[in-house]
């Protein structure tokens, strides 16, 4: 499964609409509210594990470049 995510104005959203019905895709609208809700939990998800270390976050910074 994948996510994406669009930011699209009022006529784009009527063609994106009727494309997404007309290929049958399942669809979850979120709002801004839903969005914000979702990214408190992964903070606080992320708050119970450590920082990286020096040395993974070297390879971390270096993975973001390929």
């Amino acid at each position: 499964m994948k996510t994406y995510i669009l930011n699209i104005n009022e006529e784009q959203e009527k063609a994106v609409q009727a494309l997404i019905k007309e290929l049958k895709f399942e669809v979850e609208i979120l709002s801004e509210q839903d969005e914000d809700g979702a990214l408190s939990m992964a903070m606080e998800e992320g708050k119970k594990y450590s920082r990286l270390s020096e040395e993974e976050a070297k390879k971390f910074i270096e993975g973001l470049g390929k």
